[in-house]
């Protein structure tokens, strides 16, 4: 059944995903959400449409969330994250960019860059069990709304 554009939008915002991260990359992830918060405020000031004001959001969340993971117990190797299918296209761009970026893998220390490694395999599993056609018609969505006297064009 093809949903609506409207509906994928809705259907993303609702529906989690659980993802499993190892604790001494919340620091690491933390620090990049924060990066691109800052890069997605300039952009806001250039280009301010619904599509970065929705990213932004987003990401606050993600960012929100890693903080509250970091006070997680000590003893734990790992931690559960919990992100709409929104936000977690976030992250997976995130973590897809920074880990194609060499001079960054050059800056993290072997023992991180391993783990790293890790997450990006793992977050591009669960990115590939995700329907391309609703995301597709997701992306399309936030880059084409508009209102106009109240209504969605």
């Amino acid at each position: 059944m093809f949903l609506k554009a409207q509906e994928v939008y809705t259907k993303f915002n609702e529906e989690n995903v659980e993802i499993k991260i190892p604790k001494e990359l919340l620091l690491t992830l933390l620090q990049q959400i924060s990066r691109h918060i800052e890069v997605l405020r300039y952009e806001e000031e250039v280009i301010d449409n619904f599509a970065v004001r929705n990213n932004i959001n987003n990401a606050e969340a993600i960012m929100t969330k890693l903080l509250l993971l970091i006070a997680e117990p000590y003893g734990r190797k790992e931690v559960v994250l919990a992100v709409s299918i929104a936000e977690f296209l976030i992250l997976r761009d995130l973590i897809f960019c920074n880990y194609s970026l060499l001079h960054l893998q050059e800056k993290m220390k072997p023992h991180i860059l391993k783990e790293y490694q890790g997450l990006y395999k793992y977050i591009e599993s669960i990115y590939g069990m995700l329907d391309s056609d609703e995301v597709k018609s997701y992306w399309d969505y936030i880059k084409n709304y508009k209102i106009n006297d109240s209504l969605l064009q």
